[in-house]
């Protein structure tokens, strides 16, 4: 009789711990549902974030201010005139120190005339307003209107 008892308790204990089991796997599941809805929503908010970011420059539409770029046959012209800048670091007003190298930061454009950028060497912190301009070459100039160093 005393092993019957013991055995039957046994078993209510397993079936006590399979009923947990059960409970707990199920609150996981739905936990892991709403983690998974959550990333949705993050990444979903990431995305008109970005795309916000990219909409909001007031002073550059392309389909007005780049006509002579886009004539030519520049698809992106936005990306055409910061790619050219990036690519003229020697235009940068101030010069590096301490072993650093000049680079274009953040670049803002302006109109079909202007743009302004942020440099620096990793020391040195600095912006200039350029003038561009498509030259004979179908290549973009650039000339510094003014810089300043922070």
């Amino acid at each position: 009789m005393i092993t019957l008892s013991i055995i039957s308790c046994s078993n209510k204990s397993d079936k006590s711990d399979n009923s947990d089991l059960k409970k707990l796997s199920v609150k996981i599941d739905s936990m892991q549902t709403e983690l998974n809805a959550s990333i949705k929503l993050i990444d979903s908010l990431k995305i008109q974030n970005d795309s916000l970011i990219k909409e909001t420059n007031y002073w550059f539409n392309e389909k007005y201010d780049a006509n002579a770029l886009l004539n030519i046959g520049i698809n992106n012209p936005k990306d055409f005139i910061i790619k050219s800048l990036r690519a003229k670091p020697e235009i940068i007003p101030i010069k590096a120190v301490l072993g650093g190298t000049m680079r274009f930061g953040n670049v803002e454009i302006l109109s079909q005339k202007w743009l302004i950028a942020n440099f620096d060497d990793g020391h040195i912190l600095g912006s200039a307003i350029f003038k561009y301009y498509l030259n004979d070459k179908n290549e973009l100039e650039f000339q510094v209107i003014e810089s300043t160093i922070r």
